[in-house]
């Protein structure tokens, strides 16, 4: 180890070392000014603000708490107002005098003003809930009242066209239609003034009449007088109706003004706060601009003595100066076996000194700097890289997997080991049964046995390869579904009401013939026993459409008739639509087949219609046509002849969550949606459309079958068909035609048959045979004796889900009745696929 020799000289008697602790102490001393000034000041804040928030914020949230709720009150009266259930108002009254409940606990009598008002509230409350109660039962009793009403005018229509009567008769019965006309308008009037007015025509219609002796008139006529006049009669309930309907909108008024009240209360205490908040703050801000004065003087005393210590002690370090340089220039080179005696030397050489200190510290902080942004970035890059949510991997020019994080395997569900021992990305798809759908370039869904979706996004790298991001969007994918959902449910609530006023007529039919019966002749019952019938099928067909476009399935595609599924919906789209709106239905000339979901196909038609109403003002038309477009594809038009979009919106209208409905009410998923379905399905949509000149929407669907559906892939070989239903059994034996069909009518002879006789290519069970649900029983009995037996369980009121074992089998179908040739085509289908 080399030693350079420095002269030792004596300085003053007092040592180095006990002048450094001395600067070193008062330095320290002046950091104990700079921290108590600083931890006085913190304290004296935080006593500051705790205070702050005691008396204020406290108050502020008390405040603003109450205010929800009496808005919360004040937000639910409404619904008070337009309730048509007497037990859905009460639970909704329930649920305000809770709110207000809530309310006077947490202000504990402390303010009289507030329980007053909550006191009016609840009071107005009870009558806007009794009110509504009357209201309610006035409502249905005049509606009863137009019922009759109604029977009766067209029974005094059908009177005065009958031209066998005489003139005067005939004008006498029309003069009693006219009277019905004017009681059904009174109960529709929505105010006083139309009421009063339907009552002075209808006075004048019964003076008319008043001076005919006639029985027959004068007795109709009384019975109409008994519906309209009296206390229980059609005006003076009509006026009652309106009366607490006023009465409970005053009740409203009141709910809101108390919450007004309360809302203006709460925004003067929260003023009151910010006043407060902003005084305490100037208060804060001086206590801390009195500190950092102290500590400024702190520090120039600091700064001043550690100068002086530097001057002091710097006198007796310059005799070694020339050493210190020599010993840094020899360390900066990297000779680190250099050592200094003690000593002093004369000399200057303190810019040598400084010289390579800045040198040795410039490098050093430079590399050091260099060495922590490198660590960081490394760092932060494998954080990333492993705790990704989606799973990552860099892939070679062959696709050979270079690298991959921490998420890839379990996102594929995985272990590490077999990440390990698989080179590529399709082997690591393979060993975990992953299914891969290309859907467009560097995009593909991958699905697992198990349900789980995940999307996979590679891109190339520009220095070759790529990468590979896999992300679950299971949960996405079931979200679309639910949305699509909402939107069927949306659509059947749009019809409800028309459905309603259909099963009424069905009804009235039902009971006017009931009726009759009772006193018919045998020819007239038999023609009323077939109204009956007529009715009764007319029912039947309506609640089976709505179930059928009612159910809630994944995307399950069918060989269909497409000129039968749009001629089908036909009705419901009707329904859905205004009696402003016409209706046109062309189906083309031949038929043709084409394989989707049939009841994801309904919604799209029914979505688009009530689209297309949305866009039509006043009166209008919508087209439906089904038109051949080339050798391989099928069109449906949606055309409408409204407003049309303009070229800015028309441009964004396949955009998920974009609406231009000027109300709000839409959600943007629409067209979205059914442009989803159709690309699905393997087909295309297109737009057509023009501001003021109506909208054409052209669904592109591919061909399956250029031929009549009926003659598409019909079970052929053995078919054991199992119903109790004569009548089920009979379509059923007619669809089948001419194949081998074994039947049974009862769950014991099914079972006799599957057990000893040799097995069956196709069984067809009805899910509830008798009182049994043994469907699923058949279905597992013939798996048991043959796998390869393709089994479909047909009901009426098919369950949402069948038993999982049976599930898994992949060779077991669910079909809704009535037995059609689509899941026929489908049970082939399914055992083609063997």
């Amino acid at each position: 180890m080399t030693a350079l020799r420095v002269p030792n000289r004596l300085g003053s008697h007092v040592s180095v070392r006990l002048r450094l602790w001395l600067a070193l102490a008062a330095l320290a001393l002046a950091t104990l000014v700079v921290g108590g000034a600083s931890w006085a000041t913190l304290r004296q804040t935080s006593t500051r603000l705790d205070r702050l928030h005691d008396q204020s914020l406290a108050r502020v949230d008390d405040a603003l708490t109450l205010s929800r709720k009496a808005t919360a009150v004040a937000a639910r009266a409404p619904f008070l107002l337009t309730i048509e259930s007497p037990f859905r108002l009460q639970v909704e009254a329930g649920i305000s005098k809770t709110l207000l409940a809530d309310i006077r606990r947490h202000l504990d009598g402390q303010n009289a003003l507030f329980d007053k008002l909550l006191t009016e509230m609840g009071g107005s409350i009870d009558e806007l809930t009794t009110l509504s109660l009357h209201r309610i039962e006035l409502t249905d009793r005049i509606l009863r009242l137009n019922a009759v009403l109604a029977i009766e005018e067209r029974r005094f229509a059908a009177l005065a066209r009958e031209k066998q009567k005489p003139l005067g008769q005939r004008e006498q019965w029309l003069t009693m239609q006219r009277i019905s006309a004017v009681l059904l308008g009174a109960g529709r009037s929505e105010n006083l003034i139309g009421i009063g007015e339907f009552h002075r025509n209808y006075r004048a219609l019964i003076v008319e009449l008043e001076e005919d002796e006639k029985p027959l008139i004068q007795s109709q006529l009384l019975k109409l007088q008994e519906i309209a006049s009296g206390r229980d009669g059609l005006f003076e309930l009509r006026r009652a109706e309106i009366g607490r309907r006023i009465r409970a909108e005053a009740a409203m008024n009141r709910i809101r003004h108390s919450t007004e009240v309360i809302n203006n209360h709460a925004a003067e205490i929260t003023a009151t706060a910010q006043a407060n908040i902003i005084t305490e703050r100037e208060r804060t801000i001086s206590a801390i601009a009195f500190a950092s004065g102290i500590i400024v003087i702190a520090v120039v005393l600091s700064i001043l003595m550690a100068v002086m210590a530097a001057a002091f002690v710097s006198g007796h370090v310059t005799a070694n100066l020339r050493a210190i340089s020599d010993a840094m220039m020899r360390l900066a080179v990297g000779d680190r076996s250099i050592r200094l005696p003690r000593g002093e030397h004369a000399g200057y050489e303190i810019g040598k000194l400084f010289h390579a200190f800045r040198a040795f510290r410039a490098n050093t902080l430079r590399l050091d700097r260099s060495n922590r942004q490198l660590a960081q970035k490394n760092a932060l890059f494998e954080n990333l890289y492993n705790d990704m949510s989606d799973g990552l991997a860099i892939l070679s020019n062959d696709e050979k997997i270079i690298a991959h994080n921490n998420r890839l395997p379990k996102l594929l569900s995985l272990r590490a080991t077999t990440v390990r021992t698989r080179t590529s990305l399709a082997q690591l798809l393979e060993a975990g049964n992953w299914t891969r759908w290309d859907r467009s370039e560097g995009f593909a869904d991958l699905h697992h046995p198990s349900g789980t979706v995940v999307e996979l996004r590679q891109s190339p790298l520009s220095t070759g390869g790529a990468v590979a991001l896999l992300s679950d969007v299971s949960e996405r994918r079931q979200l679309e579904e639910h949305l699509q959902s909402v939107r069927r449910i949306e659509g059947l609530g749009r019809i409800a009401g028309e459905v309603a006023h259909d099963f009424g007529n069905i009804l009235s039919t039902v009971s006017t013939n009931l009726h009759l019966l009772e006193n018919a002749t045998p020819e007239r019952a038999a023609h009323l026993h077939h109204t009956l019938a007529n009715a009764l099928d007319l029912g039947t067909s309506l609640t089976q459409r709505l179930l059928a476009f009612a159910r809630r399935q994944r995307l399950d595609p069918e060989i269909m008739n497409l000129n039968e599924l749009v001629t089908g919906i036909e009705d419901l789209i009707a329904l859905a639509l205004d009696d402003r709106i016409s209706l046109h239905i062309f189906p083309a000339s031949e038929q043709f087949a084409v394989r989707l979901d049939p009841g994801q196909m309904e919604s799209t038609l029914l979505n688009l219609c009530l689209n297309a109403s949305q866009a039509i003002e006043g009166e209008g038309n919508i087209w439906v046509r089904v038109v051949p477009s080339g050798s391989d594809m099928v069109s449906i038009e949606v055309q409408d002849d409204g407003r049309g979009m303009p070229a800015e919106v028309l441009a964004r209208a396949m955009e998920p969550f974009y609406s231009a409905r000027p109300d709000g009410t839409g959600t943007g998923l629409g067209l979205a949606m059914i442009f989803g379905f159709i690309r699905q399905s393997g087909g295309d949509i297109k737009i057509h459309s023009q501001h003021g000149h109506g909208t054409t929407v052209r669904l592109l669907i591919p061909l399956w079958q250029s031929t009549d559906c009926s003659e598409v892939m019909k079970p052929a070989g053995r078919i054991l068909l199992i119903e109790d239903n004569m009548q089920d059994l009979a379509h059923a034996r007619r669809l089948l035609g001419d194949a081998e069909l074994i039947e049974a009518k009862s769950a014991e002879e099914a079972e006799n048959l599957l057990r000893d006789a040799s097995p069956f290519d196709y069984v067809l069970t009805d899910l509830h045979l008798g009182n049994d649900i043994a469907g699923w029983r058949m279905a597992g009995e013939a798996l048991r004796h043959s796998p390869d037996t393709v089994i479909a369980v047909v009901s009426g009121h098919m369950p949402e889900n069948m038993p999982e074992a049976l599930a898994q089998s992949g060779r077991v179908v669910s079909v809704a009745k009535p037995l059609d040739h689509a899941a026929l085509a489908r049970l082939t289908e399914l055992k083609s696929t063997e």
